[in-house]
């Protein structure tokens, strides 16, 4: 009919040699137009045939290609031919309505497709400081993005001549190479930078940081330097090409603008921050891939923002990418949004219902004394209920528990978390308010937008079916329990902390400590010591549960610092439960430290009270006294003197059961030991310094120890020729 539009077919036969039954990878025909916009596809069927059809109209010149099976967003002309695709061009007859295309795709093609297929997986964390430590927070609902950065061997060449030159003087020691080292903060990613360093150092004799020097222990190494002195352009690139471990740091340090990369592959994070993916490493590559990561997410539910693309590329690139293997990338953004921690927490051996104590705050009870395995044979009645590193608890104590799912199908509801001091005596319960937060959309005018919700978990009331109410139980968070959504960490960081507790223990209220005076006497009930949590499951009635019958256990986490599922250990192997209840202890202390200083003197004569002078002869030496206490030794102090902006002694962290004894020091030493550049010894008749002591207190929240406990003390004295 007139007006109506032809339609052009272009039937493409694609044989396959050498195919062995059942391996014949998935192909797809691709027509492109002769600047390479996509204009139609269509899969080769089981008998190698595919048919193109598209406006006859639209062009004069078809690119078509027979290649891998990809996904929408990944079908570029030059993708394609990176992955080894096979193109023919044709140009079209006006006159002509279909044409038949051959393809035939040998052995060496069709098995690249196959083999250069590569798996790449990882995981997304944001590092949260939360009192003074770091948690990892998956980051879900993120779209990852996968570079590929050129290989050396293309990097290389596109290097100016004075740059190559350069890289000669350093390879000869003509100009210094800097060892850094590790880049500071919390992200634990390995850097080029820092790897080079160490390997560097690994290398070189103690002392001796050198580049060169170090070349020249590595095996075969003499050839770059060889290179570097006598080689041409060509030859000197083909000797650090052999050495990528050098030329990798050097790209970072110095030619991170010569480092192009190209995007191969995208992955969404699920709700632990972990992504999988594939790409295809490409036919006419001979290189391991080199691998650079992105990563984003929807601001207001429509905005997309980067919350991981660090730089410079070359420093953050994953260099011979072992495909398959795990990368783990950190944000500090405070733009990402995070999921609930996901490592799985693994019950006892054959138990599926379980209860674990998993931690006081951020510290897990595999690090306390009495509640961790590898330290059971050291608990003594003095550290039990210390950290590992001795530490007492104290302020507001927030306990973690999880709970396996399957006690909600035996009719588990409810947990309670009782006190007491010492080890008898009744449990009284904790009845602060723990509440936990829910993640669920909110529609709003830019599209949905996530909000976290905080819900009660308690303490509340049950009615035990008889007309009784039963006070202080906490609902025990199973999925079903949130009101709407989902049970997630939510962004604020005080909220953070109170998401993840299932009870509140407030030691500063319960064991308060004692106070010091002026002069350093102590005054008050000193109540610290030995307290004990109870833990105890009730079910829907809230009628205590018998675990025996059911067949629940109480657990705590066995492996310390583990990494990725959490084992733990069936708590009363530890002899943590009696009948139904799991018992923890802690040993509390919230006593303050004190710190003070004495007046310097020489001899008998003190530093003026008024003035803070000291009169001195030749040869006098000056005695500094003070005092670093804590009622039970749970401190250290550090002491210090500064002359002028410099400092003269600087004492380290010792405990304070160490003996502090008065610092005697050389007027000669006070007066010349640091002095500032230009300064002449023996130039200063008068000076003016500064004693500074602080102690501080181990006590310990389980997030932090900065608890108000610590104390200082500065006193200034001038020493002055009599």
């Amino acid at each position: 009919m007139a007006g109506e539009k032809r339609s052009l077919i272009v039937s493409v036969q694609a044989r396959f040699v050498d195919v062995p039954d059942g391996e014949r990878p998935q192909a797809t025909a691709y027509a492109f137009s002769a600047d390479g916009q996509l204009l139609t596809q269509a899969p080769i069927s089981e008998k190698g045939e595919a048919k193109l059809e598209l406006p006859a109209e639209r062009t004069a010149r078809l690119r078509v290609l027979v290649g891998p099976a990809a996904e929408k967003e990944e079908v570029t002309f030059a993708e394609l031919l990176r992955r080894g695709a096979e193109e023919q061009q044709l140009r079209i007859d006006p006159g002509a309505a279909r044409y038949e295309l051959p393809f035939v795709i040998y052995p060496d093609i069709w098995r690249c497709w196959l083999k250069s297929l590569c798996f790449v997986r990882g995981t997304l964390y944001k590092r949260v400081l939360i009192g003074g430590q770091y948690e990892n927070f998956p980051v879900c609902n993120a779209t990852v993005e996968v570079y590929e950065v050129d290989p050396l061997w293309i990097i290389l060449p596109r290097l100016p001549e004075i740059d190559i030159d350069r890289l000669r003087d350093i390879v000869l020691e003509r100009i210094p190479l800097p060892i850094p080292e590790p880049i500071p903060g919390p992200d634990p990613a390995p850097f080029a930078r820092a790897a080079m360093a160490q390997a560097v150092r690994a290398q070189a004799p103690a002392g001796d940081p050198g580049l060169a020097r170090a070349l020249r222990l590595m095996p075969a190494a003499g050839s770059l330097r060889q290179a570097a002195q006598l080689g041409s352009r060509l030859q000197f690139q083909d000797s650090l090409l052999k050495h990528p471990e050098i030329l990798r740091p050097l790209l970072c340090w110095f030619y991170p603008r010569f480092v192009t990369m190209q995007k191969v592959a995208t992955a969404t994070t699920d709700s632990c921050g972990h992504f999988r993916t594939l790409f295809f490493k490409g036919c006419h590559n001979p290189d391991q891939p080199d691998l650079y990561f992105k990563a984003r997410q929807k601001l207001f539910g429509w905005l997309d923002v980067y919350i991981y693309a660090p730089t410079p590329i070359a420093c953050h690139t994953h260099w011979n990418y072992p495909c398959g293997t795990e990368v783990t990338l950190y944000t500090k953004s405070p733009w990402a949004h995070t999921c609930a921690p996901c490592p799985p927490v693994v019950g006892p051996p054959g138990k599926n219902r379980w209860v674990a104590f998993m931690a006081i705050g951020a510290h897990g009870l595999n690090n306390i004394y009495g509640t961790a395995t590898d330290l059971q044979g050291t608990v003594t009645p003095a550290n039990l209920g210390l950290t590992q590193d001795g530490r007492p608890w104290g302020g507001m104590l927030l306990p973690r528990l999880e709970f396996s799912t399957a006690l909600e199908a035996v009719g588990v509801r409810y947990y309670q978390i009782g006190w007491r001091k010492g080890d008898s005596g009744s449990f009284l319960p904790l009845t602060g308010e723990i509440h936990h937060y829910y993640r669920h959309d909110v529609l709003t005018p830019a599209g949905n937008m996530p909000v976290w919700s905080p819900e009660k978990l308690g303490p509340v009331e049950v009615d035990d079916g008889a007309g009784h109410k039963v006070p202080h139980l906490f609902r025990i968070p199973y999925a079903s329990v949130a009101p709407s959504g989902v049970w997630d960490v939510p962004p604020d960081i005080n909220e953070i902390r109170e998401h993840l507790a299932s009870a509140r223990f407030p030691t500063r209220e319960i064991a308060p400590g004692m106070t010091y005076d002026a002069a350093g006497g102590l005054h008050g009930a000193d109540t610290s010591g030995k307290y004990q949590l109870e833990l105890r499951l009730f079910d829907g009635q809230g009628q205590p549960v018998d675990i025996g019958a059911l067949g629940i256990v109480f657990a705590v986490p066995k492996d310390p610092d583990a990494v990725g599922e959490i084992h733990t250990v069936d708590a009363a192997s530890l002899g943590l439960v009696s009948g139904n209840r799991l018992i923890v202890t802690l040993h509390v202390d919230n006593n303050p430290c004190y710190a003070a200083i004495a007046a310097p003197t020489i001899g008998a004569a003190t530093a003026d009270p008024c003035c803070g002078v000291l009169q001195y002869q030749p040869g006098d030496s000056v005695t500094m006294g003070f005092t670093a206490a804590h009622p039970h030794g749970f401190a250290r102090y550090a002491f210090s003197v500064v002359r002028g902006a410099n400092p003269v002694i600087s004492e380290g962290w010792t405990p304070v059961n160490a003996s502090s004894s008065p610092i005697v020091k050389t007027v000669d030493f006070l007066m010349n030991h640091n002095l500032p550049a230009g300064c002449a010894a023996d130039g200063c008749k008068v000076a003016g310094f500064s004693e500074n002591l602080y102690v501080d207190s181990l006590a310990t929240d389980g997030w932090g120890s900065e608890l108000g406990y610590d104390a200082s003390a500065v006193r200034a004295f001038v020493l002055a020729k009599n």
